[in-house]
């Protein structure tokens, strides 16, 4: 008896590990020679163990790769699943869905019936889906668009799209669809999956100057190498307009831009096209033509260079309003820099091309700089500059007037770093000497100018940490740390050989006098520690200039500055600086934001500009989300002198799932009234509309 039960024991042993080989919620296989993992509800073997079935909550995966499905069936020996119910396919480059596929883990290829693609912010859908390869995957009668809906507000059908999952996609005969109604066709469309910018972008509006204008921006993708955008653009005051931009890499010679925007400017009198003439059109051709380059030729050498032609000084500020702020009278140049082991060799040539400008020509300029150095193990430390310039100055057309010298300018500095008890001292003594080959006076050619320097600097730093730990009001302080850093900065200037009055003035260089000053500067900092990090919860400089009496200037203190940054918690942000001119025993000069975030539900932007040469200005800029479809944007601008408000601007936002619908209402003192709608893609937040002389214009603080 004991025999028999012994074997019932073994059986109903077998029995239990076959039920929980069979029905257990997580089981697992692993496929001979290959790295393909199986898990789900049920899994059943055939009787070789070739075939694995395994239904309910399915997980396949390999190198990656996961697959998810209902229902599976895997060849160990193929490597080849069929799946079928709620399939998904995901990797880093994306997921795929469907009913079913057959999908190779051998070779990570597949098809799909009826699928759908999600790479965000870009999704597809089509008949049938093919992935090639692992890095290719081949779209038949489908679309792509930015919309997540079933039904997408806009799609672009082609019969064949190529997807290159983190690269690109490329379709042909495509068709852009709104809604159901087609709208546009492309016999050809490749775009990068690298980035977020949209195909085409369109900017209608209207403008006191321009009327009624529509913008638009078509980009074209020939390769990482070679790609760019066409300029299509039309004004109603203006006429037509057009350009192109080159966006190139060379990989052994450089990178670089090349950007044109042409017009022949009919300027009609009248506020409309479509009434009567009662003054002639005035036309006038007008362009812009720029090209950068840059070449990194080794890791020691680098070259760029940039030139900028324009039809005359208004067109920037008339259509380019934007790169009229940043320069408004871009440079034409060539700087080639090379890194010695002690110094760096830099090679610069400036030419001027717009003849109504006044510019400095070098041709060339060539400059030995040696930075702060130890001289061996002395702690001495030298800093030296020599810089030959052939330079020409040229006034605008029409007159011919030039200036023109050879100059040859060499600073040298030495200076001795120490620490003494608890303050560091820098003392140093220096000289400049410059070689004009011409001068104001044609007696004093061939003349040397020369500087003496001399002086230096002391500061300390105190600290002290306090036992302070806040965790309320959005406030997370942990411990809180004071950092008083006070210093003293002596420096005398002789009087120069040369006075400015006798020598052509071409930059600061030229401009050089003698001085003798002392800045007095304190420092304060608060910081504190947020997951290990040290955080600068608030920074505040003042400093102020006392000049003694070999000093040009009013002697005494000048002007007392203060900056003060100020970031206690991630919703408020408070900055302002000062400027007070003791001399005069006034404010010259006050500027203050501060920013509000209202947990994502509406942000207040309020700052204030003070120049009392020029203008005592209030701006506001308020946001409110009114509910998960409508926004309302309102900025301000009030003239505090006058009592006027010179500028308001107000915006309805509407939220349209995959776009943002913008109705801009702008009224400006003096410049009239605007009103304008965008649409712009959800997915891609970052583009910006440069689309006036006022749609950028800068909100409140200094954003």
């Amino acid at each position: 008896m004991k025999n028999v039960f012994n074997r019932n024991n073994t059986l109903i042993g077998f029995m239990i590990l076959a039920v929980v080989l069979v029905f257990s919620a997580k089981s697992y296989a692993q496929t001979n020679g290959s790295k393909v993992e199986l898990n789900g509800d049920i899994v059943e073997y055939s009787a070789d163990g070739q075939t694995v079935t395994a239904t309910g909550n399915v997980l396949v995966k390999s190198n990656g790769t996961l697959l998810y499905c209902d229902k599976v069936d895997f060849s160990r020996k193929t490597n080849i699943a069929h799946a079928r119910g709620n399939v998904r396919l995901v990797s880093n480059q994306g997921e795929i869905t469907g009913d079913r596929i057959t999908f190779d883990f051998e070779t990570m290829t597949g098809d799909f019936n009826g699928a759908r693609i999600m790479a965000k912010p870009y999704y597809g859908y089509a008949n049938t889906v093919g992935k090639v390869d692992e890095n290719t995957i081949v779209m038949r009668d489908g679309y792509v668009t930015t919309s997540d809906w079933d039904k997408p507000e806009y799609r672009l059908a082609s019969k064949k799209i190529d997807v290159y999952p983190g690269d690109k996609l490329v379709a042909r005969g495509v068709k852009l669809y709104l809604g159901s109604v087609p709208v546009m066709y492309l016999p050809r469309l490749t775009q990068s999956l690298k980035d977020k910018k949209p195909w085409v972008i369109f900017t209608p509006g209207y403008d006191k100057d321009w009327g009624a204008f529509l913008l638009s921006e078509w980009r074209y993708y020939v390769s990482d190498n070679l790609k760019g955008s066409v300029h299509l653009d039309y004004r109603e005051r203006k006429d037509f307009a057009s350009g192109f931009d080159v966006k190139y890499n060379s990989k052994d010679w450089g990178e670089g831009i090349v950007k044109t925007y042409y017009m022949n400017e009919r300027d009609i009198g009248e506020r409309h096209l479509y009434e009567d003439a009662l003054t002639p059109t005035v036309e006038d051709e007008r362009y812009k033509v720029e090209w950068r380059h840059k070449w990194d030729v080794d890791p020691r050498t680098s070259m760029i260079g940039q030139y900028y032609l324009l039809s005359d000084n208004q067109f920037l500020k008339d259509y380019f309003e934007r790169e009229h702020d940043d320069d408004s009278n871009p440079d034409t140049f060539f700087l080639a820099t090379h890194a010695l082991p002690f110094a760096t060799l830099s090679l610069r040539s400036d030419v001027r091309v717009n003849r109504f400008e006044s510019k400095v020509e070098r041709l060339p300029e060539i400059a030995f700089d040696v930075p702060n150095k130890e001289i061996y193990d002395t702690g001495v430390y030298l800093k030296s500059e020599t810089t030959y310039s052939n330079l020409t100055k040229k006034f605008p057309s029409p007159t011919e007037v030039r200036l023109n010298t050879m100059r040859l300018d060499s600073v040298n500095e030495i200076s001795y770093p120490m620490k003494v008890a608890i303050f560091e001292f820098t003392p140093f003594v220096g000289g400049r000497n410059t070689y004009y080959s011409k001068t104001v006076d044609e007696g004093n050619y061939n003349s040397v100018r020369g500087l003496f320097t001399a002086g230096g600097s002391v500061q300390t730093k105190f600290y002290k940490t306090f036992d302070i730990h806040i965790q309320k009001w959005g406030l997370d302080i942990n411990r809180l740390r004071h950092i008083i850093t006070p210093s003293v900065h002596h420096r005398f200037t002789s009087e120069p050989t040369l006075g400015a009055s006798e020598i052509g003035q071409f930059d600061a260089i030229d401009g050089l006098d003698n001085g003798h000053k002392i800045t007095f500067q304190l420092e304060n900092k608060l910081q504190t520690k947020r997951n290990g990090q040290t955080v600068e919860l608030m920074r505040s400089v003042v400093s102020s200039d006392f000049g003694l009496k070999e000093d040009p200037g009013n002697a005494g203190f000048r002007q007392v500055e203060l900056d003060t940054d100020f970031r206690p918690v991630d919703w408020l942000t408070l900055y302002f600086d000062s400027v007070y001119d003791t001399t005069r025993d006034h404010l010259s000069t006050f500027n203050f934001d501060l920013y509000i975030n209202g947990q994502d539900k509406w942000k207040l932007g309020i700052g204030k500009r003070f120049n009392r040469d020029v203008d005592d200005l209030l701006t506001t800029d308020f946001q409110y989300m009114i509910n998960p479809k409508w926004a309302f944007r309102a900025y301000e601008r009030f003239d505090l002198d006058q009592g006027k408000l010179k500028e308001q601007e107000y915006t309805l936002i509407r939220d349209l799932h995959s776009w943002e619908m913008e109705l801009n209402f702008n009224d400006t003192k003096g410049e009239g009234s605007e009103i304008w709608m965008l649409f712009r893609l959800k997915a891609f937040p970052e583009i910006g509309i440069d689309a006036g002389t006022s749609f950028n214009r800068k909100r409140s603080g200094s954003d």
